[in-house]
């Protein structure tokens, strides 16, 4: 049973799905398929180092990268890798994703990459990542920020929580790197210390069984915001009893703003996330329903300090009223498109 990347369609459930997804003709089949589905968006894939049957594929992508992309590659590629009984022959595959204006850092990209994926300028964010799972080779897939920093012992940990083969993603904790008060107002990058199940809401710090990914149909496209918790409900859906969890000890070090002129465009950018869903997907009423449960979850928090509150306070305060601004003109843009007869 091949499952193809498509927004418009559910995966259906996939029966024996841990012993499937680690076949290597399932996986090649899949990969096949998804390479002929994804063609059109892709304009070169370039191997550098080929590397057969690597245990990991990491991911970056990266669109008009600066010299924070190579930090990035470098300090992954730095990471121990897991040892013992079960980590014997494991491998790492580094994978980067041009989707535009890489071009002044090539030169250096291909001393630290084994492959790099070109795909067609400003193609968006998660046709890219479904492009980069067509081309990894790995079992597992890490799916990671091209300005986010792993700690040294991620893959060592992430590997550890896939040999439980009921776990099919997890997502990592997320600390603040340059922005501490920023970074206050993104509550779902840290969720304290004990392992729990979640979605994948920090799509820039997730693994994933690549199997898992493919039996998914991928994130969905034509949205931006909330396909970590598309893919989860997914998930769910395609491998019954899998496990997404929140995995407290793969820690990447990241901003959730870099600026105030991020802080304004994200904030306009998540202003009407349900409102594309309700128009743009053929599943939305049930996803909805989903993301609305899983939003009021009681989901453990880190406790701030009285500064970090403060500022989250302020920060929040100047968040709703740029997205009841945005969502105000956009009804207006609405309402003068199609007037009432």
């Amino acid at each position: 049973m091949l499952f193809l990347p498509t927004d418009a369609e559910s995966p259906r459930a996939l029966a024996d799905w841990p012993a499937m997804l680690g076949r290597a003709d399932w996986l090649d089949a899949h990969a096949a398929a998804w390479q002929s589905a994804l063609a059109h968006d892709v304009v070169r894939h370039e191997v550098l180092r080929p590397m057969p049957n690597p245990t990991w594929t990491c991911v970056i992508i990266a669109y008009r990268s600066k010299q924070f992309l190579l930090e990035a590659l470098d300090v992954g590629r730095a990471c121990t890798l897991p040892d013992g009984a079960t980590g014997q022959g494991v491998t790492v595959q580094w994978l980067v994703v041009d989707c535009g204006g890489l071009e002044p850092l090539l030169p250096q990209i291909r001393t630290r990459a084994d492959a790099i994926l070109t795909l067609t300028p400003d193609i968006g964010l998660n046709p890219a990542r479904n492009a980069a799972l067509a081309y990894a080779q790995g079992q597992f897939v890490a799916i990671l920020d091209d300005d986010g920093l792993i700690a040294p012992d991620w893959l060592v940990n992430a590997q550890r929580h896939f040999a439980d083969p009921g776990v099919v993603a997890l997502r990592g904790r997320i600390l603040f790197k340059s922005h501490r008060y920023f970074t206050t107002l993104a509550s779902h990058y840290d969720r304290g210390d004990q392992v729990v199940d979640d979605t994948l809401a920090v799509e820039g710090n997730m693994a994933i069984r690549r199997g898992a990914y493919y039996a998914s149909n991928g994130f969905g496209t034509r949205f931006y915001g909330g396909e970590g918790a598309w893919m989860t409900w997914r998930l769910h859906g395609a491998l019954p009893g899998g496990r997404v969890i929140y995995a407290p000890d793969v820690v990447m070090r990241h901003d959730f703003y870099q600026s105030w002129q991020h802080f304004l465009r994200k904030c306009q950018s998540y202003s009407n996330i349900l409102d594309q869903l309700a128009v743009q997907e053929a599943d939305a009423q049930e996803f909805q329903a989903f993301l609305h449960a899983d939003w009021h979850k009681n989901y453990p928090k880190r406790r701030m300090r009285p500064d970090e509150r403060a500022a989250w306070l302020t920060l929040n305060a100047l968040k709703w009223l740029i997205q009841r601004q945005t969502a105000a003109a956009s009804a207006g843009d609405r309402t003068t498109a199609s007037p009432r007869r």
